[in-house]
């Protein structure tokens, strides 16, 4: 990153909850200047300038040798003289002082450092006349500290600034210098001896000292910059836990249960050797099929099979996310990367690191977002919207599409190198009128499903009602078993259970009209929208319209009251 690019709001992370602020890894504060000032004052009192001095320029040497590790660490892929010129900006970014560079030379081979600047609208210099008038010495104490840790942590070597003109003095300006020589008649001695009022045996007094007192400071420094990196590294860890909870207790309020994986058929049992052949590797799946055809039960019974099995499985329905935000959903977001863009996001590839990313709808990806996937795909590594460090990551991708992905290929719809990626092991689920051997069996499975969640006395299924269920067409697949079953039970009044097919008007189906359902143009089919209507009236109808509480409708059919009361808005219900 350049100084130039340097945003101070890009850089500050806030948590009001725990009322800290940091700069990345380090917390920081906002202070008020003339309350420095203060503080300056009481320490010139107390102690005297020059102890004063010393306490305060310890604190700016502190302050800038971490704020260059901190960039180091963080910012800074260029060269050394960037290294340096962001120390610079730091400083008007925070509302020390605006640094305007004169003279800079930097040469780490030869551990050569000499830089001149003017410092423009000094807070100290301000501070020191307001509070205690026009000094006989330069008063930039922090100044001269920060800028010589800085330098020094930039150098790997002992740098010495002195301001040589001071506006707390009475000059024009405040003027500062630094370098690596400091012996005796050095530029930084004879300087410092010619504005800083010190003799000769104090300058070389406060050298000695210094170097001294600055080893140490910068052993401490550097063990407090280790820790607070690690620090940081298990805050990033604890947001990254934090974002898997969030997504399990989004996960836990959707019912999927691999129990249902249920079936006869040598077509379905084709699909669970496909399972049970590639679950334990890390092959990327393609899971093709109709609607309702059970694409994420077989994922889940993939991964539970699988070795990622203590993980999260990561779902990400692509056909439900807004155009703008995909790449975002997937990958992340730096804070300020877009508008509304308040805080750090993780992706759902962070969130399935060391786990299993399940991609629904996989067609539905943006071409514009695709070359990522597909960088992901092939090297396990992304950036975040709005950032610019590389992630890696290890996720096991098990994709899933309803729609002809070749079609899409031919048409420019979709990347062929990203299919031929996608489709490593692709396995097929057939859809429920090719199996029509299993539709005794989950109909049963269903029947007792829902008999036990509505608390029914059902024993038995009627005969010809597994009749006309083994004749219709089943547009919606499983799914739309699952459904009409549970409508079923929920209207059940005795203990054999009869079935009505969702057909217009709802009206009973024989035999042979179950016969004529498979070819639709005969028959008007509903919509599940239609079936989900009619399924809430129901409801209601025996509920007396109540909603919440015990026997009411969200009960019975086991949903949040306002989830059922979002649904009926929508539906139009009443």
């Amino acid at each position: 990153m350049k100084p130039e690019d340097l945003k101070l709001f890009e850089l500050i992370q806030s948590d009001e909850a725990a009322g800290t602020l940091y700069l990345k890894n380090r917390r920081v504060l906002l202070i008020d200047a003339d309350a420095l000032g203060v503080l300056r004052r009481e320490l010139i009192t107390k102690l005297g300038v020059h102890e004063a001095r010393r306490v305060l320029a310890r604190f700016g040497y502190a302050y800038g040798y971490r704020s260059a590790l901190t960039v180091r660490q963080w910012f800074v892929e260029e060269g050394e003289d960037d290294w340096w010129r962001l120390g610079m900006k730091l400083r008007s970014l925070d509302g020390s002082v605006r640094v305007r560079p004169l003279r800079l030379e930097v040469d780490l081979e030869r551990g050569v450092f000499e830089a001149e600047s003017e410092w423009v609208n000094s807070y100290e210099a301000d501070q020191h006349l307001s509070h205690l008038g026009v000094s006989p010495i330069p008063v930039c104490w922090t100044l001269v500290g920060y800028a010589s840790g800085y330098a020094s942590a930039v150098l790997g070597k002992e740098v010495f600034f002195v301001e040589t003109e001071c506006v707390g003095r009475g000059d024009a300006r405040c003027l500062a210098y630094g370098s690596t020589n400091i012996e005796p008649g050095s530029e930084v001695a004879r300087r410092a001896l010619e504005y800083s009022l010190l003799s000769d045996e104090e300058f070389m007094s406060l050298i000695k000292r210094s170097k001294g007192e600055r080893a140490s400071l910068q052993n401490f420094l550097e063990e407090l910059e280790k820790r607070s990196l690690e620090l940081a590294k298990e805050h990033e860890r604890v947001r990254e836990l934090e974002s898997q909870v969030v997504y399990l207790q989004e996960s836990l309020n959707e019912s999927y249960n691999v129990s249902e994986l249920v079936g006869v058929s040598p077509s379905f049992k084709q699909v669970m050797r496909d399972v049970a052949q590639v679950a334990g590797s890390d092959a990327t799946v393609l899971l093709t099929g109709e609607t309702g055809t059970g694409k994420e039960l077989i994922a889940r019974a993939i991964h539970s099979r699988s070795e990622r099995k203590q993980r999260p499985l990561v779902t990400v329905n692509c056909a439900a996310l807004p155009a703008g935000l995909v790449e975002s959903e997937l990958f992340g977001h730096e804070k300020g990367a877009f508008t509304g863009a308040a805080q750090r996001r993780l992706g759902r590839f962070e969130i399935a690191n060391g786990a299993t990313i399940f991609l629904d709808e996989v067609g539905e990806i943006p071409l514009e977002t695709q070359s990522k996937f597909l960088r992901v795909l092939q090297e396990g590594e992304f950036e975040r919207v709005g950032g610019t460090q590389t992630i890696k990551v290890d996720v096991r991708v098990i994709a899933a599409t309803n729609q002809p992905l070749q079609k899409l290929v031919a048409e420019g719809k979709f990347r062929s190198d990203l299919f031929y990626r996608l489709n490593v092991f692709p396995i097929r689920l057939p859809p429920l009128r090719e199996r029509r051997e299993d539709i005794r069996l989950l109909t049963n499975y269903f029947a007792q499903k829902f008999r036990a969640r509505f608390r029914k006395n059902i024993s038995s299924i009627e005969q010809e009602t597994l009749e006309r269920l083994l004749h219709y067409p089943w547009p919606g697949n499983i799914r739309e078993l699952e459904h009409v079953v549970e409508r079923a039970v929920l209207l059940a009044e005795g203990t054999v259970l009869k079935i009505n097919l969702p057909l217009a008007g709802n009206e009973t189906v024989n035999h042979e009209q179950a016969a004529q359902a498979a070819s639709p143009a005969k028959t008007k089919l509903m919509t599940f929208e239609e079936m989900e209507r009619h399924y809430l009236q129901e409801v209601l109808k025996r509920t007396g319209g109540v909603i919440a509480g015990k026997g009411g409708a969200a009960e019975i059919l086991n949903l949040p009251a306002s989830t059922l009361r979002s649904r009926m808005k929508k539906l139009g219900l009443r």
